[in-house]
């Protein structure tokens, strides 16, 4: 993906954000969680907002994105009815589900639902050039920034640790940095490897790799196969070459999906005119991100093993012959 392509999709996270901020001055019946201003998480509430709101069904109340923490906040704004639906990564809703993980002092949470599945996102580790680091294995003895304990990302940061036999006590230093401080400790040398989940391209990886002739690292191999065979929520992916500069090769990785979740209690109406707004706009829907663009209209029907289908969505599947 070329840099006017990413260009073009921030300002379209611009523009989103002065959208959200109009539907603020209407009443707000709906309100979708989604992660911090420029994610593209926030892009694509944002996204659904705007195609939401031009249906029958926001007359009696609009919908409106807010920027949040990400997927574990999103699952507490979800819980405590602050936010009338969220974005959540799979394996993240997987673990609130089951209350496993971040999730296991407050327990499980079976009311959860999913609406629809969205954008995939990489587990992603970027690299200094010069730092020798080619491959995930690499990184042990290195200093690497990582994200914030208690963040969605951290989650999948500690499953694949476990994997390898590790602990952040492994690395030479680890470094607890939140996205907007990755890049400026990786440029200015004071780590020698970031590590991040989102989906691409994105400007955080555009950023290290122009101004710190960064690289993105391999994720593969034995441990990475025990991953994928033992959880179905996550996939193999590939970042591709030449959607950065200075990394013309594909990357192998794996990723997962995030979803819009919701509560069962929350209206079989509602989440109906949600998926359908989606379903019925697709092709727009697709072209307000890079991320989304790859995108065909089966990959949005959620998979019931990471948790079960609201059944306002799950009438549209019907309806629609997605589900039988």
């Amino acid at each position: 993906m070329k840099f006017r392509q990413l260009s073009a999709a921030l300002l379209v996270s611009a523009v989103a954000a002065c959208t959200a901020l109009s539907v603020a001055l209407a009443p707000a019946r709906v309100r979708i969680a989604t992660a911090t201003a420029g994610d593209i998480s926030y892009v694509v509430g944002n996204a659904i907002c705007r195609l939401y709101n031009l249906t029958d069904s926001a007359k009696i109340g609009s919908c409106i994105a807010v920027s949040s923490d990400g997927s574990v906040a999103n699952i507490g704004l979800i819980r405590s009815g602050k936010a009338t639906l969220g974005l959540v990564r799979s394996d993240v809703a997987y673990a609130a589900y089951r209350g496993e993980g971040p999730f296991a002092a407050t327990g499980p949470d079976t009311d959860l639902r999913t609406l629809i599945a969205l954008q995939s996102e990489s587990f992603t580790v970027v690299a200094r050039a010069d730092a020798g680091i080619r491959d995930f294995q690499d990184l042990r003895g290195k200093r690497v920034g990582l994200g914030t304990t208690g963040a969605g990302y951290s989650l999948t940061r500690d499953v694949v640790l476990g994997l390898y036999g590790w602990t952040i006590s492994d690395f030479d230093r680890a470094l607890e940095v939140g996205p907007a401080e990755q890049n400026q400790v990786l440029c200015n040398k004071t780590v020698d490897a970031i590590i991040f989940v989102a989906g691409h391209p994105n400007g955080l990886t555009q950023e290290a790799t122009t101004e710190c002739k960064a690289t993105l690292v391999r994720v593969l191999g034995p441990p990475i196969d025990r991953l994928l065979a033992a959880h179905p929520y996550y996939v193999a992916s590939s970042i591709p070459g030449g959607m950065y500069a200075g990394n013309p090769t594909n990357v192998p990785t794996f990723g997962m999906r995030v979803l819009l979740v919701a509560s069962a209690q929350q209206s079989a109406d509602l989440a109906y005119a949600m998926v359908k707004a989606i379903f019925e706009n697709f092709d727009d829907f697709r072209r307000l991100h890079p991320a989304l663009y790859v995108l065909k209209a089966k990959d949005l029907v959620p998979d019931e093993t990471v948790m079960p289908i609201h059944p306002g969505a799950m009438r549209y599947y019907r309806e629609a012959g997605l589900i039988k």
